[in-house]
Parts: structure tokens; sequence; C-alpha cells
């Protein structure tokens, strides 16, 4: 399965993921730098990185050049690549559970603005070095 990451259109990557096949999104050299963990960042190159957008691979960058890093090499858990609770807001650490429960368990959510003042989700601004897709 693959997904559409937010703030990805226009985004789309040259080449595919060296792995799974799968058509990447572009992302910020920024971003790789500050989710990899120190070991794989030594390695990195002056080239475009690639988000995988295959859930089930266990890639996570790849490079033009046909470079990989994996979940292993990152510091944080990518969303759609994990099981719940998965990140939805990096920024702040807040979880699918954690927003489930406001609207559901709570009930007391009814829009993103009471999300987003509820949780604090979406009301960071370091999602090009928090995120991994850098949006």
């Amino acid at each position: 399965m693959t997904h559409e990451v937010c703030g990805g259109k226009g985004r789309e990557a040259a080449t595919a993921c060296p792995v799974c096949g799968t058509k990447g999104q572009k992302v910020p050299e920024i971003t790789v730098a500050s989710l990899l963990n120190t070991p794989a960042a030594a390695s990195l190159k002056a080239i475009q990185y690639n988000l995988c957008l295959s859930s089930s691979c266990n890639v996570v960058y790849y490079g033009d050049n046909g470079t990989v890093f994996t979940k292993e090499n990152v510091r944080v858990p990518v969303w759609f690549k994990e099981e719940s609770p998965r990140i939805i807001c990096y920024c702040n650490n807040v979880t699918d559970n954690e927003i489930l429960a406001h609207i559901v368990t709570r009930q007391c959510c009814h829009s993103l603005k009471d999300i987003r003042e509820h949780t604090g989700a979406n009301a960071g601004h370091d999602c090009l070095t928090q995120n991994p897709a850098g949006t």
C-alpha cells in the first residue's frame, strides 16, 4: 500500500525506491540530515533524497543514486510504516490514539481547531526537521 503525504503535491520523486519499486516523494536535505541517527548521517551525500511511500517497505529514505536508509537508520517512527499508536504531529508528539480519545471518548473535539487546542496537534513549527516527510 502506498500513501499520499500532505504537502507532497508537486514533490514526486524522479526515481523509485530501489527495494520495493514504489515512486516516492522528494524530501528536503535538512529533513533527512535531522532525522538520521548519527552513524547513518555520516554517510549523507549531496544528492536528492526521497521518502519511500510504501507502508510495507523497510526503506524510509532513498537517494537518486540508489543509497537507502531504513527504519533502523531513522530516529523517529514513520507514521504510515508503523502500527497504532502512530505519531500524527511530530512537533508535539501527538498520536492517533490521543486524537481519537479526544473525539470519541472525551467527546470534546468536533473540529480541527478543537483537536489543535486540546492535543497540540498541528500547532508546531518544526515539521521540516521533525516530520519524516518534511511537511
